[in-house]
């Protein structure tokens, strides 16, 4: 048995993979394909080739050079709804004329969801909002070709389920690493909140800030890239950039709260891995999925700076509830493992193949 797995250019660059927790899933994706019994195939694509000079133009120089390589006895095929177009296409006459099983996993919420949440907020700060009607229609039709949509939480399914049937998705929610990610041996110092993302304004940043403003005794540690200093007045800040993500234990054992008040995101990395280091999270509704609000953290409605602050000075002025949640977030992350992902991965490969 043959499977094309074709995760995108990212996947081999190895300052990505330095830099990015989520590499993981797709390693696992490939380890649970190989111990299917699956040969894999994974396309090579001379970076020089991809056409950068736009999000639509990368997505589809990839996915047809790609094409070109799709092997002719390939069973499977597995990618993201955006890269992979072309290369299902060229797998439609594979296994003696069935084609391909195409599995797409979405790991964001739909375009119409992200459009919902972002499209103003962007505009409100004067950034470039990338998601053009060509990419729309990109991601549309991928996951209407293709036969089954792998979601990382249900809030994903939720929004998908507007674009293809609810059936044809199923979740695998993501793990955490629970040994290399643990609570420090010493309580650091202080009250310290967290936050870590890449694009602010997706993340909510904006927000946590305008929370924090005034608050005494109270820290801010940001990990990501893009943050604008003069946002910052009124809040007492640390400002590491971006770390590669071997760095981040030492970032969260510093810290007490988590707090990324995301307007659109699948599931973040970051909360399962600050909760396995003791870090209470407040967070958004989508990514609060992989925990019991008021038992291991607290959820949040977007834009919510009310209920920001109010959590966080829960948190602050009562030390015992703080202890308490740290524990119980600890616990629960003991049982969200990488292991579970991929035994979840492989089952919902085994049930869509054998029907």
């Amino acid at each position: 048995m043959k499977a094309v797995f074709s995760p995108g250019p990212s996947y081999s660059n190895p300052e990505v993979r330095k830099y990015a927790g989520w590499v993981r899933i797709l390693d696992l994706y490939e380890e649970g394909l190989a111990e299917l019994g699956y040969g894999i195939f994974i396309p090579e694509v001379d970076p020089q080739l991809i056409d950068q000079s736009s999000t639509v133009s990368k997505i589809l120089s990839y996915d047809i050079i790609a094409a070109q390589q799709i092997p002719g006895d390939a069973e499977l095929f597995l990618g993201p709804p955006g890269y992979s177009i072309a290369q299902m296409m060229a797998g439609r006459d594979n296994n003696w004329g069935v084609g391909m099983k195409n599995f797409l996993y979405v790991w964001n919420n739909s375009d119409a969801w992200r459009d919902k949440q972002l499209a103003e907020e962007y505009k409100r700060f004067n950034q470039y909002y990338d998601l053009s009607p060509s990419w729309r229609w990109i991601n549309r039709t991928a996951l209407e070709m293709c036969d089954h949509v792998i979601a990382c939480s249900p809030w994903v399914k939720k929004t998908h389920a507007k674009v293809v049937s609810e059936d044809k998705i199923s979740i695998d929610f993501w793990g955490v690493d629970s040994e290399k990610f643990h609570p420090p041996d010493v309580e650091p110092p202080g009250f310290n909140v967290l936050f870590v993302g890449g694009d602010p304004v997706r993340k909510g940043l904006t927000y946590l800030v305008e929370a924090m403003t005034g608050m005494e005794g109270v820290e801010l540690w940001t990990v990501g890239s893009g943050f604008p200093g003069e946002g910052f007045r009124g809040v007492k800040i640390r400002q590491f950039g971006m770390l590669p993500h071997d760095k981040m234990l030492e970032i969260y054992h510093q810290c007490h709260v988590i707090c990324i008040p995301t307007l659109e995101d699948g599931i973040a990395l970051a909360i399962q891995e600050g909760m396995a280091c003791g870090l209470v999270p407040v967070t958004s509704p989508e990514t609060a999925e992989v925990f019991t609000h008021a038992r291991e953290g607290f959820r949040v409605n977007y834009r919510d700076v009310e209920g920001i602050t109010a959590y966080l000075s829960l948190l602050k002025d009562n030390p015992d509830t703080l202890e308490r949640m740290s524990k119980t977030a600890r616990q629960l992350t003991e049982q969200q493992t990488w292991e579970k992902t991929k035994e979840e991965f492989k089952d919902i490969i085994r049930r869509e193949i054998n029907g």
